[in-house]
């Protein structure tokens, strides 16, 4: 439905070229290594207008060699605006060329979206045989983390007011002490899962990171997980103006002093308390700052930091090294501290809507008292591992990023022999993720089970989720409940008493049930809790 036309831009004979179509169009200029993708209702003076010798003219100096002319019948402008959109965002991770777009555009809305995003399926595949871009499928790009999670992202309106809240907040200097004796407010920004906090955080360091105000001034994203620390590095590694090395670990902080800290996934700041190894590297950090082991990464950031900015979410807290909510949130209350507040409250991981989120909490924690149904999402209960095993598989194939998960309900025997099965469900071996950084990126993660060292913080397209025989519901008290012998996570259960191992396990559930864009499957391996969550869940049929 749409063509491709080059035509010599170097050459200047504007006025020499076809009009092709009386219609909006988007093009693209490059000179081999550069690219600036645009949109008009007449390329030609366009054309004109980038080759003329003013100030104002950024784009002249690129020498730009060649321009190519995406048109047809059904360019319309919104359309346009559309594809300029997804081109300069899918082009700059692709990395065939240095994308010298300053912004992406436009994110129109318009009626006829998705017929529109499959003629640019064809567009891009059109792209690749002409050597435009490299990866053959775009949705490979959509995938990564460096497409969604890339500072580059159109905000929403929400996410767009609360970065510029923030920033307004630090250029206001309102977070300051206001006596010699009191601290500085941190600024908190809570929200559920999947309501964009990731993006504001990304969003808001390179904006700091870029402005001129703040290119002097010490700033780092401090990520306590590992594994999303390291999808973050891969991010900022590939964008110009950020470095991988911006992205750091909690005791990084206690190293030298911040002027700024942005902190996203806050609630998973460690404690003294079930620690293992890292006790060690625990403690020195603690003794750089003179403080005892009662102190904890929260009051390293804190201390090292004049600026705070903490993401959290507290229902996403599942383990006893996670600071508990009532001591994270009293740190930051008490009379000589306080916060200055910001709330995200859109859903805008899971296309199942706002309503997703505190459902399955209220279903995890017997709240719910009637089934919902959410429109274009596939909330599925399976009666055998063995067919949801075939849905993933098949979801693996159509769209990519659709993964197992499940709590440590089973040993992990395959630690020293990678090629022995951990468990069997219905007849499928399965052993569980041979790796924590990088794990969605790896192709053979499909066969794998992920678990809550891997997941917290992704995105994933179908999520499946195995809820295990640590929890079981007790039919005579008409309760959930949990076995502490099929759950091998010793260092979540050491210390802590029945009702708290399952506050975390049911959390950690929690946490895979909304990781899904587009669906979630269960897999329930307690009859009786299978039937409960039947109440609530759809069988698949």
């Amino acid at each position: 439905m749409f063509s491709v036309k080059t035509f010599q831009f170097s050459q200047k004979k504007f006025d020499n070229w076809d009009s092709l179509f009386d219609y909006h169009c988007v093009y693209i200029l490059e000179n081999g290594k550069d690219a600036y993708i645009g949109e008009s209702n007449d390329f030609i003076r366009r054309s004109k207008e980038h080759n003329k010798n003013s100030i104002k003219n950024e784009l002249k100096k690129y020498n730009f060699i060649r321009i190519h002319v995406i048109s047809g019948k059904l360019a319309e402008e919104t359309p346009s605006k559309h594809y300029e959109n997804l081109l300069i965002k899918l082009m700059k991770v692709d990395q065939k060329f240095n994308v010298v777009n300053h912004s992406d555009g436009q994110k129109p809305h318009y009626y006829r979206k998705n017929e529109f995003e499959l003629y640019f399926d064809e567009l891009w595949y059109k792209l690749e045989k002409m050597g435009l871009v490299k990866t053959k499928d775009f949705k490979l790009i959509i995938n990564s983390s460096a497409y969604k999670y890339s500072p580059h992202t159109v905000l929403t309106d929400e996410q767009n007011n609360t970065l510029t809240s923030i920033v307004h907040t630090i250029d206001s200097e309102e977070t300051l002490a206001h006596k010699k004796t009191f601290f500085n407010r941190p600024i908190f920004i809570n929200g559920d899962a999947g309501t964009g906090k990731t993006v504001v955080a990304t969003s808001l360091f390179y904006y700091l990171k870029n402005n001129e105000r703040y290119k002097n001034k010490k700033i780092a994203m401090v990520y306590a997980n590992p594994a999303t620390r390291a999808e973050i590095q891969d991010v900022f590694k590939n964008i110009s103006g950020l470095s991988k090395n911006d992205v750091i670990s909690p005791i990084d902080v206690t190293k030298e002093h911040f002027d700024i800290i942005i902190c996203d996934e806050a609630q998973r700041l460690r404690r003294n308390k079930n620690l293992g190894l890292y006790i060690h590297n625990f403690r020195k950090a603690n003794l750089r700052l003179g403080f005892d082991d009662s102190h904890d990464e929260l009051d390293w950031i804190l201390t090292n930091s004049d600026y705070q900015v903490l993401f959290y979410d507290e229902k996403q807290i599942t383990s006893p090294l996670d600071i508990p909510e009532n001591n994270f949130k009293e740190k930051l209350n008490y009379e000589k501290r306080g916060i200055r507040p910001i709330k995200l409250l859109d859903q805008m991981r899971i296309k199942a809507g706002n309503d997703y989120v505190p459902y399955i909490y209220d279903v995890l924690n017997q709240k719910a008292d009637k089934i919902k149904v959410f429109d274009n999402y596939e909330f599925k209960l399976f009666k055998s591992f063995n067919e949801m095993s075939m849905h993933i598989f098949q979801k693996e194939n159509d769209c990519g990023l659709s993964r197992y998960c499940a709590g440590y309900d089973w040993e992990w025997k395959g630690k020293e022999n990678k090629t022995f099965a951990d468990f069997t469900l219905d007849g499928v071996d399965i052993q569980w993720n041979k790796q924590t950084s990088g794990w969605l990126r790896n192709v053979e993660a499909i066969k794998e089970m992920g678990s809550i060292y891997t997941l917290p913080g992704i995105d994933l397209n179908y999520t499946a989720v195995v809820i295990g025989p640590s929890l079981y519901f007790d039919k005579i008290d008409n309760k959930i409940k949990i076995n502490r012998k099929n759950f091998f996570d010793n260092k979540l259960k050491k210390g802590v008493d029945d009702s708290e191992l399952k506050k975390y396990i049911l959390n950690t559930y929690a946490v895979f049930l909304t990781r899904g864009i587009k669906g979630t499957y269960v897999y329930v391996c307690d009859d009786n809790l299978r039937d409960y969550f039947s109440k609530y869940i759809p069988y698949y049929k």
